[in-house]
């Protein structure tokens, strides 16, 4: 279990990430969510569910960032694996980030990148242009209050 201060440091390194978003000319980020992330409770607190959608919502009008969500009545695809990023560094390279229970993974080798850019463009399918992503991310963010 963290303590508190450790909990404190990492709330602070998440938030530091967080603001690279919103500096004049942030980095290009595309984000793709399961619709189940908006729905599931987690803990007691509605508030804090209302609270992290209207934050979502807020990050969705950044001009350097593009939300879409993959509708609950989707079929199964592969985002359900679990969680990556692929990233182009400022020095023309692609690496990944592959997070799993166990142990995350950072892959810089072409066949894994090109795995993982079809498994993305598979992902990118099933997602909700921007619009309609919009206008589910404001009805869960009401279902909440």
């Amino acid at each position: 279990m963290l303590t508190a201060e450790a909990a404190d440091d990492l709330v602070a390194a998440r938030l530091s990430r967080q603001a690279i978003l919103h500096r004049e000319r942030g980095p290009l980020l595309v984000a793709v969510l399961d619709e189940g992330v908006l729905r599931r409770r987690v803990g007691d607190d509605r508030a804090l569910m209302a609270a992290q959608l209207a934050h979502l919502l807020t990050c969705a009008d950044l001009p350097s960032l593009q939300l879409h969500v993959v509708p609950a009545d989707a079929p199964s695809y592969p985002g359900l694996d679990g969680p990556f990023v692929i990233a182009d560094m400022p020095d023309g390279k692609r690496v990944a980030h592959v997070d799993g229970p166990a142990r995350a993974q950072i892959l810089d080798q072409p066949s894994d990148l090109v795995n993982l850019e079809r498994r993305w463009e598979r992902i990118r399918g099933e997602a909700l242009p921007r619009g309609r992503t919009l206008d589910l991310l404001r009805e869960a963010a009401a279902s909440w209050t």
